[in-house]
C-alpha cells in the first residue's frame, strides 16, 4: 500500500475517533480539576471527609465565566472529571492528526520534487 494512502487512512481513522468522542457529550480542554478539603472553620470531620473540587484554567486562559477558577459542587465532580478526561483525549488525538498531516505534506513534497505521482 502506498504510504500516502496509509497516512490518509490513519488521519481519517483518528478524525473518526475525535468525532465519536465529541458526540459522547460535552468536553473541556485546557482545564484541570483540583480536589481540596474543606477549609476555614469547617469541622475536623468535614475537613477529612468532604472533598471539594475547583476547575482551574491553564496559563493565559479563562473559563466560560471569565475567571481562572470555578468551584464545582460535590455531586458534580464525576461529571466534570469525565468532561476533562474526554477533552484531554480529544486534544491528544488532534495533536496526533496534526503530526500525521505534517508527515503527509512532507512526503508529498518529496514525491513532487522527485516527480513521482
Amino acid at each position: 500500500m502506498d504510504i500516502r494512502r496509509q497516512l490518509q487512512l490513519e488521519i481519517d481513522n483518528l478524525q473518526g475517533q475525535i468525532s465519536a468522542l465529541k458526540e459522547k457529550g460535552p468536553f473541556l480542554q485546557g482545564v484541570r480539576l483540583e480536589r481540596t478539603a474543606a477549609g476555614g472553620t469547617a469541622s475536623l470531620e468535614a475537613k477529612e471527609s468532604c472533598k471539594y473540587a475547583r476547575l482551574r484554567a491553564g496559563k493565559g486562559k479563562l473559563l466560560d465565566n471569565g475567571k481562572k477558577s470555578k468551584y464545582i459542587p460535590v455531586h458534580e465532580i464525576e461529571k466534570y472529571e469525565t468532561m476533562c478526561a474526554r477533552g484531554k483525549a480529544i486534544g491528544r488525538l488532534e495533536r496526533e492528526v496534526l503530526k500525521k498531516e505534517q508527515g503527509l505534506k512532507r512526503i508529498e513534497a518529496i514525491a513532487a520534487s522527485l516527480q513521482l505521482k
